[in-house]
């Protein structure tokens, strides 16, 4: 499963067990603060201003477009705003690659495996792994809107039982999430503010979900 992202949304991969919900990976937010991207923007001339941590904000980067107005950008890759590129703004995303196969594995007998006196792994044969066909996954993705004031976790678990719990449904899920996330930035902001808020959402399945493990079970 491959996850690119360039921007300050977020996505991350979930596992959900037995009513129980654990974010397995989360993309990071590009924020011009960061050492490497506050290295390659000022490297193209551009200015990076970061806020006194007293007084709260977040880091832009600071330009001028094409009509001479100075803008500033809270993020360090974009697609788009391409008077920023000019100025160390990047829509290249950063991409990760995640092996399903080998985090059905992890979930299900992960927490039998056992590192022994020379340092070998090997799987505890007392021990009880998970069914792998009770193992569900699935995929948020988000904006800062929502996740500026609703943390990844409370996704996590909201969507979870949304796609997995008996009575929920994942559309109504959604819509509480960013009802509670409107909710907190129109007390943050005393209703002078709101950014953006939208969520996106995917069940994953995996096929031949008990084959996968115990061949991974052979393998170790």
């Amino acid at each position: 499963m491959y996850f690119a992202n360039a921007g300050d949304s977020r996505s991350f991969l979930a596992s959900y067990i037995n009513g129980k919900a654990r974010i397995l990976y989360i993309t990071r937010e590009d924020k011009p603060s960061l050492p490497e991207e506050k290295a390659r923007v000022e490297a193209m001339g551009g200015e990076v201003y970061i806020p006194d941590p007293a007084r709260g904000g977040t880091s832009r980067v600071v330009y001028k477009d094409k009509y001479g107005s100075m803008n500033g950008l809270a993020m360090s890759r974009s697609i788009g705003d391409w008077d920023a590129q000019a100025r160390g703004v990047t829509s290249k995303p950063l991409v990760e690659v995640i092996s399903l196969p080998d985090i059905l594995a992890d979930q299900a007998i992960g927490s039998c495996m056992n590192i022994g006196a020379m340092g070998e792994m090997y799987v505890d044969a007392a021990c009880i792994p998970v069914d792998p066909e009770e193992i569900q996954f699935f995929a948020v993705s988000g904006s800062d809107g929502l996740f500026d004031f609703v943390e990844p976790a409370e996704v996590a678990e909201a969507v979870g039982d949304g796609l997995f719990k008996e009575g929920r449904h994942p559309l109504s899920a959604c819509q509480e999430l960013i009802m509670d996330a409107a909710s907190r930035w129109y007390k943050a902001k005393k209703g002078s503010y709101r950014d953006d808020i939208a969520i996106s959402v995917s069940k994953i399945t995996i096929p031949k979900a008990q084959q996968i493990v115990d061949n991974y079970s052979i393998d170790v």
